[in-house]
């Protein structure tokens, strides 16, 4: 995950400094869900797109990696809202395709360059 790599270098941080439930939160402005950057446990981040419905809040995706070798993130649970959707296995699940699309769409919907500007990430 690239996009996310590049984020948290341009907010000066690595998920390997990042602390235990240290979010870093993005507004996708109208176009776009929102994206949640999160350490959960010591070795595992979070990262996710979500919208709200009726006050919940439905992932559209999450995805949650195993970063104990920060230079190779291995995928260990997926999940979306909406149709419900969870996969998890601590030896990894094969997402690998998704992955890259997913990437693709992160660099373009929230360059790491802009989102620490704050505000809207519109095109």
């Amino acid at each position: 995950m690239e996009a996310v790599k590049q984020i948290l270098k341009a907010e000066g941080t690595s998920v390997e400094e990042m602390e235990v439930n240290e979010p870093y939160s993005y507004d996708g402005g109208t176009a776009y869900n929102d994206l949640v950057i999160e350490k959960v446990r010591e070795n595992v981040l979070s990262v996710e797109q979500y919208y709200k419905k009726r006050m919940d809040r439905m992932s559209d995706p999450e995805v949650r990696f195993d970063v104990s070798d920060p230079e190779n993130w291995k995928p260990i649970e997926y999940s979306q809202a909406h149709p419900p959707v969870r996969t998890r296995d601590e030896d990894g699940i094969d997402i690998s395709d998704f992955l890259r699309t997913w990437d693709k769409i992160l660099k373009i919907q929230f360059p790491a360059e802009k989102v620490v500007e704050g505000g809207e990430n519109l095109q």
